[in-house]
């Protein structure tokens, strides 16, 4: 095809026909244009199609990091539901009198979610992918991006809450039980080796009559109910987040 052209241009320098020469090459140069555009167009929408093809699949990634994140929140209000349950049979041990000098090793399952402690770590494994390879610039819908960074944005400031709750649970639950109890008879197997303690060390007495004790338990009721709350209100998130990339993916898709 070259080779045809340049035998066409050649003809007419030739013949000295210079006006239609320079059509002629004013033609060429205008064919040359168009297929170096349509190349970028082809090129352009290769690319694009590439990109849509990460970021399908970035955000199916992305629902099942959401669907994690529901699981470990449930297993997050189970946890605080134990917790609440410790915390209420300790005020029955500190408050009736048919708790009153009674072995507090007997009672040892019940309350021992009192001192436990647990963290939630949101599932940020497609999102921070997405981030660092700027695949949040191919959404066609800033509200579905928006939604996505205040989600892990609320996500983020709950577990910061969950470590503060844990930090509280050390410096008074924690604190208390280390002084105030004595671990020997509340947990027998902790030493083998020690004699059986009388029931003057192991008793129900040593959380009577304590402030500190109650104060500390009446927090941590606070904080638990405070967890599920939270909980529940991000689980609400995540499954509204879930809808709204399944409808953006079926409608560019």
């Amino acid at each position: 095809m070259i080779k045809f052209f340049r035998k066409i241009r050649f003809s007419l320098m030739g013949v000295n026909k210079t006006g239609k020469y320079v059509k002629y090459a004013l033609g060429e140069i205008f064919l040359v244009v168009i297929g170096i555009l349509i190349a970028l167009q082809i090129n352009n929408w290769n690319e694009f199609n590439k990109e849509q093809a990460l970021l399908t699949a970035s955000l199916n990634s992305l629902i099942l990091n959401l669907n994690e994140d529901i699981e470990n929140l449930n297993k997050q209000i189970e946890y605080n539901r134990d917790v609440q349950e410790a915390i209420e049979f300790s005020f029955r041990i500190i408050s009736l009198p048919d708790y009153e000098n009674v072995a507090l090793s007997n009672f040892a399952n019940e309350i021992k979610d009192i001192a436990s402690e647990k963290t939630f770590l949101p599932s940020k494994t497609a999102y921070k992918s997405m981030e660092s390879s700027s695949h949040f610039q191919w959404i066609n819908n800033q509200e579905l991006a928006e939604s996505i960074f205040k989600y892990y944005a609320v996500l983020d400031r709950f577990s910061n809450i969950t470590n503060e709750n844990n930090q509280f649970v050390k410096k008074h639950i924690e604190s208390f039980i280390y002084t105030e109890m004595e671990f020997g008879t509340f947990f027998p197997s902790s030493n083998a080796y020690s004699n059986e303690r009388s029931l003057a060390l192991d008793n129900t007495d040593i959380l009577r009559g304590k402030p500190a004790f109650e104060n500390a338990l009446i927090g941590r009721k606070f904080r638990a109910n405070g967890e599920i709350n939270l909980s529940r209100d991000a689980i609400l998130k995540a499954e509204e987040l879930i809808e709204s990339i399944t409808t953006y993916l079926k409608n560019n898709n």
